[in-house]
């Protein structure tokens, strides 16, 4: 048995054993043969009809990061996307081929702030744009709701100190401070923008018998950490309170899958 018949055995018998449709799972590999049998598990998942309880696949892949483009957008957006993901990976490789771009998208995935386009090779900023204008011209996405597709970035980890836990006043624990009231002052303030959120903020109270609280937020960055500088001991206005941006724990900048 030669070494092309061993390696189509292994394949086969690999697939089968994680359960996955096997039509399904040729058809992939025929379309991407250089993806081995894990990335191509991966991609069968994600296309899959979405269940209740697992909504989607996420990437969690380190191998392939450096190779992703990461577009924000809202969860209505991120929906309406994601259901024509083989349309849309049909579409843009179409749209860069005609510009004669090297970069080929292999999926699309999902991704709780947005979706993650994986390519063959990291992106130019022309490529980026051409990725930009496909998306933000599509008829069922609000445009206005969708950020420029960015690179892979670091992680850097900051906290907002003097913010009041009842930012009404009021000592109601429904009435406390939250992930969203969080989002919502960042995305309101000047000194936050083309910031873009790693993950939820979190919202911690200061102590027991305290009525202030710490925002740790994670964002992400260039390796210089440029805009996380810019951010530090920065100031702003929530109601008559003046909350103030600090570093947090040390990070070493170092590249990471937005997933995982």
């Amino acid at each position: 048995m030669d070494n092309l018949t061993l390696n189509k055995t292994k394949f086969y018998a690999q697939a089968s054993k994680q359960n996955a449709s096997m039509a399904d799972i040729i058809k992939i590999k025929e379309t991407f043969p250089s993806m081995d049998v894990k990335e191509i598990n991966q991609i069968n998942n994600i296309i899959k009809e979405p269940s209740k309880s697992k909504p989607y696949i996420q990437m969690t892949t380190k191998d392939l990061s450096r190779k992703q483009v990461i577009i924000p957008m809202v969860k209505d957006n991120i929906n309406k996307f994601i259901k024509n993901s083989s349309i849309h990976v049909t579409n843009l490789n179409r749209n860069l081929r005609n510009t004669m771009s090297e970069i080929l998208v292999n999926f699309i995935c999902f991704d709780p702030l947005g979706i993650t386009v994986v390519t063959n090779k990291v992106s130019l900023n022309s490529d980026l744009l051409i990725i930009e204008k496909y998306v933000k011209n599509l008829e069922n996405i609000d445009s206005t709701e969708v950020k420029s597709p960015q690179l892979l970035q670091s992680k850097f980890y900051l906290k907002i100190i003097d913010i009041p836990y009842y930012p009404h006043g009021s000592c109601n624990p429904q009435e406390c401070l939250s992930s969203n009231n969080v989002e919502a002052i960042i995305k309101q303030n000047q000194v936050f923008d083309n910031i873009t959120l790693a993950s939820k903020p979190q919202v911690i109270k200061v102590s027991s018998k305290s009525d202030m609280a710490i925002v740790w937020i994670d964002i992400w960055d260039a390796q210089s950490s440029a805009k996380a500088k810019d951010l530090i001991n920065q100031c702003f206005n929530v109601r008559r309170f003046i909350m103030i941006v600090r570093m947090a724990n040390v990070n070493p900048g170092i590249p990471q899958c937005k997933n995982y």
